[in-house]
């Protein structure tokens, strides 16, 4: 099993591929850039390899299926909790954003200047507050 990542020599300006042994989690071979044809032809070199663990980038899919069509090609963990973590906060970031529109939308539709009833004007309770002060 061999792992496919990215590496930067200079970030924003060089990459190269790193190709780890997973199960000793050493590096194997360095590779200069991050074409698939560079991929392709390394894991052509060795047939023996059976599955390409990777992320989701499109020149490591291209190469791993070019060099090695036998191979299972899976998603690598960090990438998959990675991806998981960006897509849940992306579903709270929107919970919270579509709340606190439904609730600003609910205050201004009680008049959201008008303080309702208080204590202090008609004896009632002092918890007695208008919809803008709920949100």
């Amino acid at each position: 099993m061999v792992g496919v990542d990215e590496y930067a020599t200079r970030k924003g300006r060089h990459y190269g591929t790193v190709l780890v042994d997973v199960e000793t989690r050493r590096p194997v071979d360095l590779l200069p850039d991050r074409e698939a044809s560079s991929l392709a032809v390394w894991l052509a070199e060795r047939p023996g390899i059976e599955i390409v663990c990777r992320d989701r980038a499109p020149f490591f899919a291209e190469g791993a299926s070019a060099g090695a069509p036998q191979a299972v090609q899976v998603a690598d963990r960090w990438h998959l909790w990675h991806n998981l973590s960006e897509a849940a906060e992306r579903t709270v970031a929107q919970h919270r954003f579509g709340a606190w529109t439904r609730c600003r939308c609910t205050a201004q539709a009680a008049g959201s200047h008008e303080t309702g009833t208080t204590a202090a004007t008609s004896g009632g309770s002092p918890t007695s507050r208008s919809a803008a002060d709920l949100c």
